[in-house]
């Protein structure tokens, strides 16, 4: 099936906008309690949160990504999921139980009118392929809109109704999984598609540098923030020098390594952000933040990286450069262990750390271009 070209409309922008503000929202539930760590609760309701708004964004860029165009029908659908993200974003809540009922609601809501798109453009075309795919993302979005309607109700404990709620969220998000056959049948259009994440990640980059200034005082700025600063704009400049060269953008493909790599992006970015923004103000635990933060980076670096590997521009083998890497991240967490309790030092090793990674990564783009080159 040929893939025309496609750039993403000013429509999907604004509609993306209003994502990245609900997803920044989404770091208002992670405080510092008073033993100064991030509670398990918090940690697992911003898994939960980030999972859901993926999710919708996810389904209606994919959505706009393989059928739509530039029409009223597809501008009112997303003018009216942005009210609904709207309402989601300020149920976010420290206390989730209170606002339950309105998130469950807007999430189904946005699931239902979601469905529906698939369920015109089913009905609308003539090709099989097409049909037996909108059908089955129809269904699998009513089934999830339904069940999160019936955590609603007054049945069973709150606890119970929550983890069947989270229960049909991860089903949702990653049921396409299941769908691979069905989808390479009907690859995206990869170039629109990378640019719909890249240019998401870029917003959400810029929430990023809006929690640097958060730290910094008019008349005292202190190293911690400018390191800080440092930190933000070097893993903008790795996920960027990916993006960029890095991955084939005109692949043939369902596109699902990059889709479900970037919840793994949006979640280490986001909690990485969170956990600098406080060691910065010497509000948390050093070693918790030391042990936290590797994971987080650990989900923003392999998430990025996977997509160099999956989407390479030609054939490579990757695994000497993944070895070194796995020794390099090793060395970096003995070492930030050490210095956990220097706040200047610390982030130093941590912007050296990244700015070699960086390093490593263009120097493995150019032995792919060398190696091209001989073969040629």
């Amino acid at each position: 099936m040929q893939v025309l070209k496609k750039e993403v409309s000013e429509f999907e922008l604004f509609y993306d906008l209003i994502f990245a503000y609900a997803i920044s929202r989404i770091a208002s539930i992670l405080f510092v309690d008073t033993n100064q760590m991030l509670s398990f609760k918090s940690l697992g309701e911003f898994l939960m949160l980030t999972l859901v708004f993926w999710t919708i964004w996810t389904y209606q860029t994919v959505f706009a990504n393989r059928f739509s165009i530039k029409n009223k029908t597809s501008a009112l659908f997303l003018f009216f999921d942005m009210f609904w993200v709207m309402i989601l974003a300020q149920a976010i809540n420290v206390d989730f139980e209170k606002t339950h009922f309105t998130f469950v609601g807007a999430t189904s809501i946005l699931f239902f009118s979601i469905a529906l798109q698939y369920y015109l453009k089913m009905k609308s075309t003539e090709d099989t392929v097409v049909k037996k795919l909108c059908y089955q993302l129809t269904m699998i979005l009513c089934a999830s809109g339904l069940i999160g309607f019936s955590t609603i109700l007054p049945w069973g404990t709150y606890a119970i109704r929550f983890a069947v709620y989270a229960v049909s969220i991860l089903i949702t998000a990653f049921f396409p999984i299941v769908m691979k056959k069905g989808l390479e049948d009907f690859p995206t259009n990869f170039g629109h598609l990378t640019e719909r994440y890249n240019l998401f990640t870029l917003l959400l980059f810029g929430e990023a540098v809006i929690a640097v200034a958060s730290t910094i005082v008019f008349n005292k700025i202190s190293i911690g923030s400018v390191f800080f600063f440092l930190v933000v704009i070097v893993l903008f400049l790795f996920y960027n020098t990916i993006y960029k060269s890095g991955m084939d953008r005109q692949k043939a493909t369902a596109g699902l390594v990059l889709i479900h790599s970037h919840y793994f992006i949006f979640v280490g970015l986001g909690l990485s952000i969170v956990l600098y923004e406080n060691y910065v103000d010497n509000d948390i635990q050093p070693l918790f933040f030391s042990l936290c933060l590797a994971v987080s980076l650990l989900c923003f670096l392999g998430g990025t990286l996977i997509n160099m590997i999956f989407y390479t521009k030609k054939e490579h083998n990757y695994r000497p450069f993944i070895s070194k890497s796995v020794l390099y991240f090793a060395g970096w967490i003995v070492v930030s262990l050490l210095l956990q309790d220097f706040m200047v030092p610390f982030l130093f090793v941590n912007v050296v750390f990244l700015l070699f990674l960086l390093y490593q990564v263009k120097q493995e783009f150019k032995g792919l271009t060398r190696a091209s080159r001989k073969l040629r």
